[in-house]
């Protein structure tokens, strides 16, 4: 007979539990006058409280820079300057739990792991005084040894916040720092009373918050919508220039939205990170095409590289990976002056498995005394910032501390007037098997002539390395002399920027014949068209396009591609018909003139039980389900559609659910409800479209 071996999971404290525990630990305490007893006795508890297995307080001794733990009687380092767990801990005053520390680029064996236990979890709480300055009065330091199967929760996390009132009132009374509160009389269970009372008004400011959110978000998807179709119709001017002006303010009206909403969210310990299998250059190359638009239109050169031996498959979240992303590029792009340069690279570390994700501009930069700040809350380099840039100073707050959730930390190398470097290093967590994202077998035997009049730059640069990383045979020439030496002995022409074609005739006519060329370059005229087998690749470069460009150009297949950026065919897709549903009438009418300048024919529907009966009467190819409706909520509409579906035994209709609410539970109601995909409001024009060709288009 097998022995199965029982399985230890500490059960979640009530909240009489936890209120009795810390009563007989106050009780106790209430005649202690030794420190080092204190300490013990919440150590203790706090190994009661939690799951953990091990827990010290450290003391911080600034003038030695040593943190103490009287109950082992020794120091250790503080380490303010260098990376660990507790020097963030620290230095940002906020509480932490790392989960799976081998998953945290932030962990640091050397100074976390002062005992050299088998850790597995930590879980730090800073103790706060009450003064301007928020002095960390001690930290507690809470240890999850390997072979638990325990981990930290929020409410862990919540426990030990309200412990902490209870650890500071002691050692202020026991005179370990120099200020004393004449009112900390008052007996813990005041204090918890006051507590509850605090964090009951904080819960139901912080709802009302998010409702208010998600009523601004509503009406702002309809202002970004119209402004965006009267934009693409205006041909005036002077018109479509106010157009832009308000259609920017729009978008940054949004973005602040979402920061604040994220700080509240950050505040109240409710931002999650979301693990998901993904590849990197299907899901984070859009940030770096949105970008390079952006930035030519304020004549700034932008340059990417995408390490070519990503694995094919990470797993970690890559909305906040975007999120963060378009933080840094957006202030890049903000505080880069006319004619500079910004370069975003992704680079791969095989041997820890890690991914740095970097944004380097050639901008402003940051003084070296404003750095120690930058990535705290509602701060801006100078009080003149905001006024003259715009922005909140949450952007690099919230993506710190997404930076920390994801297992990395986010770093700054800057100098005042020479442009600033912000970058971050998460684990890719690549699944076992996962090979590389590109078959350089493939490419082992096409040879290449590049034909380029420029020698030294960047997006040049990133080409050839794109090239020598797949061993990719090529020769590099500069002029029609040297093009013609060459020009017979390779199977593949790549021109690298269309000015190159003006300049030579020999290769004007070799595009018309079937020889295979590839064509990169900023823009490109509509009007030209090629007899021969000609690709176009518009930079950004990025390598999984010039990948599959090389693989094309080795089969001679006339891709006729001769714009990559492919615009939606209208023609294409006149036989659809798309249900939208919404009990607001401003974003019906917003939907139904979108998808009218898609020659799609609509059904609109203004709540779910209409939505129900119109899904029934017709044949409907793709819904836009809003949730927030009244009687019959979208998702639940959503349910009732698919259970239709499967009596009928019908083909399945495509999804779209649409929601105000940013948040976890939200998209993954409507994911469990049937959607095939969740966008959130205000969704803008390109939105609509990319989701409409991929589900058509399959």
């Amino acid at each position: 007979m097998a022995i199965v071996k029982k399985i230890d999971i500490k059960k979640e404290l009530t909240e009489e539990e936890f209120k009795d525990i810390v009563i007989v630990c106050e009780q106790k305490f209430e005649q202690e006058n030794e420190m080092s007893k204190i300490a013990l006795g919440c150590e203790e508890k706090t190994k009661e409280i939690t799951p953990a297995k091990e827990a010290f307080v450290l003391l911080p001794r600034v003038e030695t820079q040593e943190f103490e733990i009287v109950t082992l009687n020794k120091t250790i380092p503080m380490n303010l300057e260098g990376e660990s767990v507790i020097s963030e801990c620290y230095n940002t005053k906020q509480a932490l739990i790392i989960n799976d520390i081998t998953r945290s680029f932030l962990y640091n064996e050397k100074y976390d792991n002062f005992m050299n236990y088998d850790l597995k979890d930590l879980l730090l709480v800073p103790i706060v005084d009450d003064t301007p300055q928020k002095n960390v009065l001690a930290i507690m330091w809470a240890a999850i040894t390997k072979g638990s199967w325990n981990q930290y929760t929020q409410k862990d996390l919540s426990y030990m916040s309200r412990f902490s009132i209870f650890i500071k009132r002691f050692l202020q009374e026991k005179d370990i720092i120099e200020s004393k509160d004449e009112k900390e009389d008052a007996s813990f269970l005041d204090c918890m009373q006051a507590y509850d009372k605090l964090s009951a008004k904080s819960r139901r400011e912080q709802e009302y918050f998010s409702s208010i959110i998600h009523d601004v978000r509503t009406p702002m998807n309809a202002v970004i919508g119209f402004l965006e179709l009267l934009n693409i119709k205006e041909e005036e001017r002077e018109k479509k220039e106010y157009l832009e002006i308000a259609l920017k303010s729009a978008e940054t009206m949004v973005t602040l939205i979402n920061d604040a909403l994220d700080i509240s969210k950050m505040a109240s310990g409710k931002m999650n990170i979301e693990n998901i299998e993904f590849s990197v250059f299907k899901e984070l190359s859009d940030v770096a095409k949105l970008f390079h638009n952006t930035a030519k239109k304020k004549n700034i050169s932008f340059y990417t590289f995408y390490d070519p031996t990503l694995p094919e498959l990470i797993v970690s979240d890559y909305h906040r990976i975007k999120q963060i992303m378009n933080n840094l590029l957006s202030n890049a792009i903000k505080f880069t002056p006319e004619n500079g340069e910004i370069y975003l690279d992704i680079l791969y570390d095989k041997k820890s498995d890690g991914i740095t994700i970097s944004v380097k501009d050639t901008g402003t930069g940051i003084p070296k005394e404003l750095q120690k700040d930058i990535f705290s809350p509602y701060t801006q380099e100078k009080k003149s910032t905001a006024r003259e840039y715009g922005g909140t100073g949450l952007g690099l707050s919230i993506s710190q501390q997404l930076s920390v959730l994801l297992g990395g930390i986010l770093k700054l190398e800057s100098e005042s007037g020479k442009g600033s470097r912000f970058y971050f290093t998460i684990p890719c967590n690549t699944p076992k098997g996962v090979k590389s994202t590109f078959d350089t077998k493939l490419l082992k035997e096409i040879s290449l002539l590049l034909y380029t009049p420029e020698t030294e730059n960047n997006a040049l640069l990133s080409l050839k390395k794109y090239l020598d990383i797949w061993k990719v045979r090529y020769k590099e020439v500069h002029n029609p002399k040297e093009f013609l030496s060459y020009n017979k002995n390779f199977d593949t022409l790549i021109i690298f920027r269309e000015d190159a074609i003006n300049s030579n005739k020999h290769v004007q006519s070799l595009l018309d014949t079937d020889k295979a060329s590839i064509i990169i370059g900023d823009t490109f005229l509509q009007e030209c068209r090629f007899d021969g087998n000609v690709q176009r690749i518009n930079t950004p470069l990025l390598p999984d396009e010039i990948y599959n460009a090389l693989l094309t150009s080795m089969n001679k297949e006339f891709s006729n591609m001769n714009n990559m950026n492919q615009s939606l065919d209208i023609k294409e897709f006149t036989d659809k018909e798309i249900l939208v549903v919404d009990d607001n009438s401003i974003n019906l009418k917003f939907m139904q003139e979108v998808l009218k300048t898609m020659k799609i024919n609509v059904h609109l529907a203004t709540n779910g039980k209409e939505a129900i009966e119109k899904f029934k009467k017709n044949k409907i190819d793709l819904i836009f389900m809003d949730e927030n409706m009244s009687g019959i909520q979208g998702s639940e509409a959503i349910s009732i559609i698919r259970e239709y579906e499967n009596q009928k035994k019908s083909k399945k209709c495509t999804i779209i659910g649409l929601t105000g609410n940013a948040d976890k539970q939200t998209n993954q109601l409507l994911h469990d409800s049937g959607a095939n995909n969740v966008l959130t409001k205000p969704v803008q024009l390109y939105e609509i479209q990319n989701i409409i060709r991929e589900y058509f288009s399959k």
